[in-house]
């Protein structure tokens, strides 16, 4: 159920953002979150290590940690070239066509992104077997952020197989904490 109520508010935090952004900003918002997650994913287990050697958190944080800082670095960087690109456009005029586009982009990247944090809170033991359960959406979104990932694999090769590796780096990390 709480999943279910957090995918509920994101949707609708999704179409708010979709309806007063519209298609342009969502554009450069995908590009942000895309290009986020898959080099969040793919260096989160380097920084990770590299957040272990210098500050002092525990280590069962550290690749949530690392996650966090690489998807801000990554998305305040294709903002400021998304606003740049927007002025040079000035594409917004597209009326209920730029606001139906933007909502559905949108849905789409709250729900990759929100996938992709349930599969960190499953692998870090944050989201109960119970809660799992009782959830009616979790059956079709746990495996969205995953997917887009690995679609997004096939076109650049360096981010293939992403969520193998951090499976495997969380496997490593739990018989270390255990």
């Amino acid at each position: 159920m709480l999943i279910d109520f957090c995918l509920l508010l994101l949707l609708v935090l999704a179409i708010f953002k979709g309806m007063k952004q519209g298609l342009v900003v969502a554009a450069f918002s995908f590009l942000a979150i895309f290009l986020g997650l898959a080099a969040a994913l793919k260096m989160s287990a380097l920084v990770a290590r590299w957040l272990a050697d210098t500050i002092n958190v525990q280590a069962a944080w550290l690749p949530f940690l690392a996650f966090i800082l690489i998807m801000i670095a990554v998305g305040i960087v294709v903002k400021m070239l998304a606003k740049i690109i927007e002025t040079l456009l000035s594409f917004s005029m597209l009326g209920w066509l730029n606001s139906v586009g933007g909502i559905l982009l949108f849905c789409c990247i709250y729900i990759t992104v929100y996938s992709v944090l349930i599969f960190y809170a499953e692998q870090l033991h944050l989201i109960k077997p119970a809660t799992i359960a009782a959830s009616k959406t979790y059956p079709y979104i746990h495996f969205w952020g995953p997917e887009a990932i690995n679609v997004f694999g096939k076109i650049i090769p360096v981010f293939k197989g992403i969520f193998e590796e951090l499976s495997a780096f969380f496997e490593g990390l739990s018989k270390n904490l255990g």
